[in-house]
């Protein structure tokens, strides 16, 4: 073998690596994170369904400072604590905030480190950092109750959310539009990426198949049939896989961004509802419910 072939050969092995989603931190926080600084002109924390919004900030477990808003809803029993999606912050999630609160929940939103006022810049490890760090202020400054805590997330928010069920107790937990798995998805938009195994993709896997296959709580399902970003098929294969109580709506006319407009009605009856699946009698035996 030549000294050329033998060199190309070892530069080629050198590139696989060095692009390999684990390793190259820097271009697929790019291809992943899309996060918008907080609007300079935006003026207070709204109040929504007449429920006046507290700014808050907290420490993340890594040292970041992250900004959330808190909506107490005086006459609610469960808290939301609510995982945005991959890009904007969190002033842009006041329409799904909205219809949280009126589905008769309090609600903890929050942004991700990088995003909004939050400091830092966001990686895979430490947006499911931040999701910890936004339970643990809810509990240990607010005092609010673990079963009173319902987890929700929103697209790659679900991977914060299905982390999150592993780590600390919650009554429920809710994804909307959200992936099967992060290779199932980045494969589909990067089909590159078919070249590198599970292992060399950064951890926490967010392979939110796994993870509700075995999970104990409440599970919810929403997610748009129109959706083009991640197929239904990710909901729909989650949902079949998934024992327990568990609950799919299948919004139609939906796409991925615009679930609080298009079908609001399906989407509001299907949180108003889901508390109806935290009594022990239905944590205890299997419920399966499909709306289509």
């Amino acid at each position: 073998m030549s000294a050329e072939l033998i060199t190309g050969s070892v530069m080629v092995i050198a590139m696989y690596f060095i692009l390999a989603p684990r390793f190259n931190t820097y271009l697929y926080r790019a291809l992943l994170f899309f996060p918008s600084r907080f609007p300079p002109d935006f003026e207070g924390v709204p109040a929504l369904e007449c429920v006046a919004g507290e700014d808050v900030y907290f420490k993340g477990s890594m040292g970041q400072t992250l900004n959330g808003w808190y909506f107490h809803k005086g006459d609610s029993e469960y808290h939301i604590l609510f995982s945005h999606g991959n890009s904007g912050n969190l002033t842009i999630r006041h329409h799904l905030t909205k219809l949280m609160l009126r589905s008769g929940y309090s609600v903890f939103v929050y942004d991700y480190q990088g995003f909004g006022r939050s400091s830092g810049k966001p990686t895979i490890h430490g947006i499911c950092s931040d999701g910890e760090a936004a339970y643990d202020y809810l509990v240990n400054e607010r005092g609010v109750d673990p079963s009173k805590i319902v987890l929700y997330g929103e697209s790659l928010g679900c991977s914060v959310a299905s982390h999150l069920s592993t780590v600390r107790p919650c009554q429920g937990l809710i994804l909307q539009s959200g992936f099967s798995s992060l290779v199932r998805i980045a494969c589909k938009h990067f089909p590159l990426l078919y070249a590198y195994p599970a292992a060399l993709y950064p951890k926490p896997a967010l392979d939110n198949l796994t993870i509700v296959k075995n999970s104990k709580v409440p599970l919810l399902f929403i997610h748009g049939d129109l959706d083009r970003v991640i197929p239904v098929q990710h909901a729909v294969d989650m949902y079949e896989a998934a024992p327990g109580v568990k609950h799919f709506v299948r919004l139609p006319g939906t796409a991925h961004g615009d679930v609080w407009s298009t079908a609001e009605k399906e989407y509001l009856d299907a949180l108003s509802a889901f508390p109806q699946n935290f009594a022990p009698l239905a944590a205890s035996q299997p419920v399966d419910r499909y709306s289509v």
